[in-house]
């Protein structure tokens, strides 16, 4: 499990960044993907690897954030939405990359947008 500068480690498989409002799940040994999203309600989430494959980021906060704040830069490659607003991706330059509607997943984010996203944005 790696942990960015400022992540406090609160569970076997989680880490928590800014007191809970960024939070990196890790699988557990062993644990393969399911390929079904599962982010909690009221959060959206956005995943390492295609088919919602760990670790897992997740967000709750309206705004714009910063995703290397947390060490997520260039690491998205599928999405979950579980809020109620729409989520947009940019990337480091703040092109805007791709909206994850509400609810909704995304389980690739195509060739275009993988591992470039660097700022999310929540309509609230």
């Amino acid at each position: 499990m790696t942990i960015a500068p400022g992540g406090k480690r609160v569970s076997r498989n989680e880490v928590s960044y800014d007191n809970g409002r960024f939070v990196v799940t890790y699988a557990l040994p062993g644990q393969v993907a399911l390929g079904v999203a599962d982010c909690p309600s009221g959060w959206f989430c956005f995943y390492e690897n295609i088919n919602f494959g760990y670790p897992r980021g997740r967000l709750s906060d309206c705004g714009q954030q910063y995703l290397g704040d947390y060490g997520w830069n260039n690491r998205v490659s599928s999405a979950d939405n579980s809020t109620t607003t729409p989520i947009s991706y940019h990337d480091i330059s703040h092109f805007y990359l791709f909206t994850n509607y509400n609810p909704g997943a995304i389980a690739y984010v195509g060739d275009a947008a993988n591992d470039k996203a660097a700022f999310v944005y929540r309509y609230c």
